[in-house]
């Protein structure tokens, strides 16, 4: 009898404790959303957005005329990883694209080492204009695309990597500009691939 006093007032701080750091967890579950959102803005890496429910935007089924001859204007953009010793560039920069039209370009690469390699490319859309959020995967269709797999990149060679896509007639209206971004990497040094493409 005379140790249970004792011993309740340690129960009574360990209960404290535990309901304290449940607290903790909670608010830092809560809170590692918008703190991930404010750190990708202020380094300016773009946020992926899902939207699910009512306030999905339902793509425009208009195969009117005018719809079928709207033209958008398509940028691209190459980067590598870090010390990769590649030069990785659009063939061309933009270009204007009617809606429905395949269209066919390429990349151009040079690996500039005396080593040969596997790289791989991660393929992003980034969209302006239109409504907030939508994902533009639905309303492009990579026909071809050296994205799709590996390529093998021989010392102190040139190589073509061709692109062939088509924008839909359904993309959502008030995008004007869609942003095909494309970053190599090395085969064994990949990151997980997104093809999240919200618009802005």
């Amino acid at each position: 009898m005379p140790n249970s006093h004792p011993k309740r007032k340690s129960n009574t701080r360990t209960l404290i404790l535990c309901l304290i750091g449940l607290v903790w967890g909670i608010g830092l579950t809560i809170a590692a959303v918008p703190l991930y959102r404010v750190f990708c803005q202020h380094f300016g890496i773009p946020v992926p957005k899902i939207i699910s429910g009512p306030s999905v935007v339902q793509p425009v089924k208009d195969m009117s005329e005018a719809n079928l001859n709207r033209t958008i204007t398509i940028r691209f953009t190459a980067n590598t990883q870090g010390g990769l010793p590649v030069d990785f560039h659009p063939r061309t920069y933009t270009m204007r694209v009617k809606v429905g039209q395949p269209v066919l370009t390429a990349f151009e690469a040079r690996n500039k080492s005396d080593r040969a390699f596997d790289g791989v490319a991660v393929h992003m859309l980034y969209g302006m204009g239109g409504p907030q959020g939508v994902d533009l995967t639905p309303f492009i269709d990579l026909r071809q695309c050296f994205c799709f797999e590996e390529e093998h990149y021989p010392a102190q060679t040139d190589l073509t990597l061709p692109l062939a896509f088509t924008v839909s007639p359904n993309l959502p209206q008030g995008v004007h500009t869609i942003t095909f971004a494309y970053t190599l990497f090395e085969s064994t040094k990949r990151p997980a691939t997104s093809h999240v493409s919200p618009t802005r």
